[in-house]
């Protein structure tokens, strides 16, 4: 399995590639996720500021498992994680903590000051990948841990080791 870490000036380039290869990710799955046209509009949304990453992982030439992030605080270089996802026969492999951690070091080369996520309260498995990788439920929602934040997912936060 290959990572493909995509910045903005490639994802600009090659947009029609990775939504080509999302839709693969996503299809026959019924997670509520799985939708290409919000995917397409949240990507395009990070990818107009600075400092947004998205974290592809290929078994052979297939998509398997993908994961965003954009620094939404560039004051005190806060980011946000977002939209980690695995095709259905990929899951309960291990790959959700590898490619989350992955982000993880990509992000740390912008040395932020803290990392979070936002994670639906059923969603048990992604809580426990974050929770395994030492992200920490701040009992919060996410419009509680910052402004601009308006859905109610749990909060989670990781505090960068640096």
């Amino acid at each position: 399995m290959k990572y493909k870490v995509v910045l903005s000036k490639d994802y600009l380039l090659n947009k029609s590639k990775y939504i080509e290869d999302i839709k693969l990710l996503y299809q026959d799955d019924t997670n509520k996720l799985a939708n290409i046209d919000n995917i397409t509009r949240h990507l395009d949304f990070i990818f107009s500021i600075p400092n947004s990453i998205l974290v592809l992982l290929y078994d052979d030439n297939k998509l398997v498992s993908m994961v965003n992030g954009y620094e939404y605080n560039s004051i005190y270089h806060d980011f946000y994680i977002c939209a980690l996802f695995t095709k259905k026969e990929y899951r309960n492999q291990g790959l959700g903590y590898k490619i989350l951690k992955h982000i993880i070091e990509e992000i740390k080369k912008y040395s932020p000051n803290k990392i979070i996520s936002g994670i639906e309260e059923d969603n048990v498995s992604s809580i426990k990948v974050h929770e395994k990788i030492e992200f920490i439920n701040s009992h919060l929602k996410w419009n509680e841990i910052e402004d601009g934040f308006p859905e109610n997912h749990i909060g989670y936060i990781y505090k960068t080791k640096l």
